[in-house]
């Protein structure tokens, strides 16, 4: 493994582990009742709608909704799998991570061009658009990342110690 795919794996790795406390605190209020969001966190989200114009997560529309509802029934189960993968260096997350880098760069599309070009993003939408263009980098090099290689962490035989020269 070269020097840029430790590196890569070594972002891959963070991403996930980051976006697990970030889905379930700041995210999933666009999908689970308000009565079930503790205080803090609500001001919290206030605070990024104020400060960075979020538009999105201010009004909610459905559409957003949906994709935040994936984030967090779909991908979230995700980060935990390809935490531990990563980690083990298990080839397993392979599919799995292509399956889950096109789903999130796919739905990123209409996010960042509503963000870009809606009328109703205001002054803040570069700023905005640069908080959320790691969703869709990310997940494209994951993509790449995995795409090029049939075994991502190189043989299993030969990592485990199993593998018998003839």
């Amino acid at each position: 493994m070269g020097l840029l795919t430790n590196i890569l794996d070594g972002i891959f790795l963070a991403y996930f582990i980051l976006h697990i406390p970030t889905t379930i605190v700041v995210d999933s209020q666009s999908v689970v009742p308000a009565r079930f969001i503790p205080s803090w966190a609500k001001e919290l989200i206030q605070w990024h709608i104020k400060t960075n114009g979020d538009h999105l997560v201010g009004t909610n529309p459905l559409w957003f909704v949906s994709l935040v509802a994936c984030e967090c029934f779909i991908q979230l189960p995700f980060f935990f799998f390809a935490t531990y993968a990563f980690i083990k260096r298990r080839n397993w997350i392979r599919m799995p991570s292509i399956l889950y880098g096109t789903h999130v760069a796919t739905s990123m599309v209409p996010i960042l061009v509503d963000i870009l070009l809606s009328p109703s993003s205001g002054p803040k939408r570069v700023t905005l658009a640069l908080i959320y263009l790691p969703y869709l980098i990310v997940p494209l090099l994951l993509v790449v990342r995995m795409v090029v290689t049939a075994q991502p962490f190189g043989d299993d035989r030969k990592r485990r110690g199993k593998y018998k020269a003839q």
